[in-house]
This record gives C-alpha cells, sequence and structure tokens, in this order.
C-alpha cells in the first residue's frame, strides 16, 4: 500500500485557506485585512457570516455567537470543520483514517500534484465541489457623492458618548475641534436611530445602497413601533419593511477618499472580536427562505483606502477637492488603520494612506503614480520593518 508523501503533505498543510474556501464555493469576501465567510461548521447556522480569514497568518476564526468553537492554522483544518463539523483529533482511530482521504480531497480540489512514496504522482485538475450557499449578487454601491452627504448628515445627528470622547481626546490625543473634523461619533441606540432615520428620509437623502444602510423585514406588531417614513409594505404580503443599519455598541470612523469625502464609515466596537468591522449591508432576498432573515437594499463596504493629511489640511480641504491639487504628496506613508494613520499625519505632517490589511495594495500603487509621489514608506506595527519605496516615472 503507497502512502502519501511529507511533501505532499505539507504542501497541502501550507496551501491558502482562502483559495480552499474559493473551491469550496463558500465565497469569501475581502473586508479590510482579512476575509469574511460564512462558518464552515455545517451545524452552526448563522444569520451573518461572522467567520474571518486572516490570509497572512492563514488562521479562521468563527465569532459568529460568541463562536462555536471552529478555527484553525490550516487548510487542513477548515476542510475539517466543513467536511465532518468538528476539529481534527490526532488520538482519534476515526480521524487518523481519515487523514490521507483529506489530504488528497483537499489536493484535489487545489490542483496540488499527490506524490506517494512509490514514486507514483497524480496531477489532479481541480475538482468542482457543490457549494452549501448560493452566490449572492452584490447590488453596486451609491456613487461617492451621494454616500459622502448621506454619512456626513448621518453623522451629524449621531451622539457622542462620555465613554468615545475620553478615549479620542485622552487615549488618541485628539482635540475637541479635531474630534468634530474627522466627524468621530458614537453609534446611536435603537431609540436615537429610528429619530435619526427619520429625518433622512424626510429630508429626502437615499440610503438605498449607501453600505451600512439595509432594510429588514418585520411583523405587523414591529412595524407599528417604527415612524411610518421608515415602514415600507412587502409587496408579497409578508410583512413590513424597516429601516435599519448594521452597527451597534460602538462608534464610526470615517473613511476617507483622496477628494476628502466620507466614502465608508468603519465601526470601533465597544466589545467583541474583531475590534473593528465595516459598516457594511447585504441584499440576500434572492437567495433567503426563512423571512425573518430577509434584508434589502443593502450593499457591501468593500474595504478602500483611507487618505488622512494632517487635519491642520483637513480642516481647509473643500470636499470634491483632489488632495494633490492643494497639498504636497511627494513624499506619502502607508500604515494600517485609520486611526493609526491620522495620528501618525498629525504628528509628521505628511499624508498617510490608511491600507486595509498588510499587502493590500491593489489600490495604492495607481494612485501614488497618479499622484506623482516620489517616495512612499511602508510603516506597520513594530513587528513589520519600515521599508522606502522610490517610485520612478
Amino acid at each position: 500500500m503507497a502512502f502519501i508523501s511529507r511533501e505532499t503533505i505539507d504542501a497541502v498543510n501550507q496551501a491558502s485557506i482562502v483559495d480552499l474556501a474559493i473551491a469550496f464555493g463558500d465565497h469569501p469576501k475581502r473586508v479590510g485585512k482579512q476575509y469574511q465567510v460564512y462558518c464552515p461548521n455545517p451545524h452552526h447556522h448563522e444569520k451573518t457570516p461572522d467567520t474571518y480569514i486572516e490570509p497572512n497568518k492563514n488562521i479562521f476564526t468563527c465569532f459568529g455567537g460568541g463562536g462555536c468553537g471552529a478555527k484553525g492554522p490550516s487548510a487542513f483544518a477548515y476542510y475539517y470543520w466543513h467536511e465532518y463539523g468538528r476539529a481534527y483529533d490526532k488520538n482519534n482511530k476515526e480521524d487518523k483514517k481519515n487523514f490521507p482521504v483529506v489530504i488528497e480531497k483537499i489536493a484535489q480540489l487545489l490542483g496540488i500534484p499527490i506524490k506517494y512514496d512509490n514514486g507514483q504522482t497524480i496531477n489532479p485538475s481541480g475538482s468542482t465541489y457543490k457549494s452549501r450557499r448560493e452566490l449572492i449578487k452584490e447590488l453596486p454601491p451609491q456613487p461617492d457623492d451621494v454616500c459622502d452627504k448621506v454619512y456626513r448628515a448621518f453623522l451629524s445627528m449621531c451622539p457622542i458618548r462620555k465613554e468615545h470622547a475620553l478615549e479620542w481626546l485622552k487615549d488618541r490625543q485628539y482635540s475637541q475641534e479635531e474630534v468634530v473634523i474627522l466627524g468621530l461619533r458614537s453609534v446611536p441606540n435603537g431609540e436615537e436611530l429610528m429619530k435619526i432615520l427619520q429625518q433622512l428620509v424626510i429630508k429626502q437623502y437615499p440610503l438605498e445602497r449607501v453600505p451600512g444602510f439595509v432594510q429588514r423585514l418585520v411583523p405587523e406588531n414591529l412595524a407599528a413601533q417604527y415612524p411610518q417614513e421608515l415602514v415600507e409594505v412587502d409587496s408579497k404580503g409578508r410583512g413590513y419593511w424597516v429601516w435599519t443599519i448594521s452597527a451597534s455598541r460602538g462608534y464610526f470612523i470615517p473613511v476617507r477618499d483622496k477628494k476628502g469625502r466620507f466614502i465608508r464609515l468603519r465601526v470601533r466596537r465597544d466589545e467583541g472580536k474583531p475590534k473593528y468591522l465595516w459598516f457594511s449591508s447585504h441584499d440576500n432576498t434572492a437567495i433567503e427562505s426563512n423571512k425573518n432573515q430577509l434584508r434589502k437594499s443593502g450593499v457591501s463596504s468593500g474595504a478602500p483606502l483611507h487618505i488622512a493629511p494632517p487635519v491642520t489640511q483637513i480642516r481647509i480641504w473643500e470636499v470634491g477637492t483632489e488632495l494633490s491639487d492643494i497639498y504636497n504628496v511627494k513624499v506619502v506613508i502607508g500604515s494600517e488603520g485609520e486611526h493609526k494613520a491620522q495620528i501618525s499625519a498629525n504628528k509628521l505632517n505628511v499624508t498617510l494612506i490608511g491600507i486595509p490589511g498588510v499587502g493590500n495594495f491593489k489600490d495604492v500603487l495607481p494612485l501614488i503614480k497618479e499622484w506623482g509621489t516620489k517616495k512612499f514608506i511602508l510603516a506597520y506595527d513594530m513587528d513589520t520593518r519600515a521599508t522606502c519605496f522610490p517610485i520612478s516615472a
């Protein structure tokens, strides 16, 4: 009997969890430096995708409902949770029997050559796997100008809670004026939110397809608790659609583009992991059969860059004006995180780009070339070496 070679086992263990999730048809969605999927555990029925894959570390963790225990440091671990609904146990006889089967299955899905100790090699072309979930067709978000107007109006009515103000002023060392300029605001509670959304609708701000805003289906007794401006009768007689948001207990951080527009929002949660989430929503009306879980008019936030010049520049920056037209961007620093980028920009008096995830440069290079940047410096955490890149024409 031929045994699978150590070379093949190592190749499978080093394979990308994201690639395996794609092969499974789990539709991983990029959110910052991570990918978001529904839990691979078939016994865990999530309302929303709350399992996160960190591609740089090649690990995954389920956070849904406090976490079902699904997590692991390899594609092998992801496969085992996906197909067996539990972690692999090397001391379990059944699991030890399954081991070579799982290695072969992963290799077949990802097209990894399977080598055996007798010299035989099988070169799979990559097999197909029927997904447990249908792919949700993403709706396009509103134009950036529209998102900017909606977010600014929304934030202007959101509260500032004492605990958040203390963090911004004491821990982050922003001034009160800077808090206002940067647009930092607390997530409103239920009562506050209804009034804010009512005002937005009355003032004819379009909430449909603005990331973070979404309509959910509720029965008549719940719909009666909402202002009439937020309620829409379901055309199929299933209940009523009401406007809400996909955030609670935390605060908002506006994400600014090269024209100074608030194109997306980040949510810093008061508790739970991950600590930072995108203010994002979805529309599942095409695939969801449980009416209690139906959502419509929502769209994904994606993970755009955050442009952070010094706050002294933001103060006089007219929204809609290209930053490169009014400020020196010959030297630009790239960092991870909106707070870190803004605080560094203030201290260094230079423009920073907040990059959503280490190594996520697909939008950075075109931007610095457009700006004519001469020197781009990467400055991540202390465990990542700062690197300077001279930019050639």
